[in-house]
């Protein structure tokens, strides 16, 4: 019917993906006699099918848990919207996220220009072309 345009299913995932990307992959995923025993035993875990949706589902539980608890611990704070439930955590998610979010315009504060450091392939931007090109006329 139609080309695909050297397009195929990936083998792990079955997600549509080149053959070039395929080959990339499969060279820098190291094979099981290439990865070492230990690694396996600590990390092996991850590979699981679905263990990114266990995570979530399970920090989900915990956090519900942590804050059906919290109904029951009795405070002493200072200000009174402190003694609410899930505040800490509310709190702690909200600082959480400002800092993150605070990082974008940081950066941009921070970062260099593309161009700081010149053309790449060209003279550096402080140094006279002239007198380059007399250094080179005396050698």
């Amino acid at each position: 019917m139609s080309d695909t345009g050297g397009v195929e299913r990936d083998d792990n995932t079955g997600k549509f993906v080149k053959r070039a990307a395929q080959r990339i992959h499969d060279l820098n995923t190291p094979d099981d006699e290439h990865v070492h025993p230990m690694a396996k035993i600590l990390f092996g875990w991850t590979e699981m099918k679905g263990i990114g949706t266990i995570i979530f589902w399970g920090s989900l539980l915990i956090a519900a848990m942590l804050i059906f608890v919290d109904v029951f611990v009795h405070r002493h704070e200072y200000f009174n919207f402190a003694n609410s439930t899930g505040f800490y955590g509310f709190w702690g998610f909200g600082a959480f996220t400002f800092v993150v979010l605070m990082g974008w315009p940081l950066g941009r504060l921070l970062r260099r220009d593309e161009d700081y450091y010149g053309d790449a392939g060209g003279p550096p931007a402080d140094i006279d072309p002239d007198l380059s090109i007399d250094l080179e006329a005396r050698k």
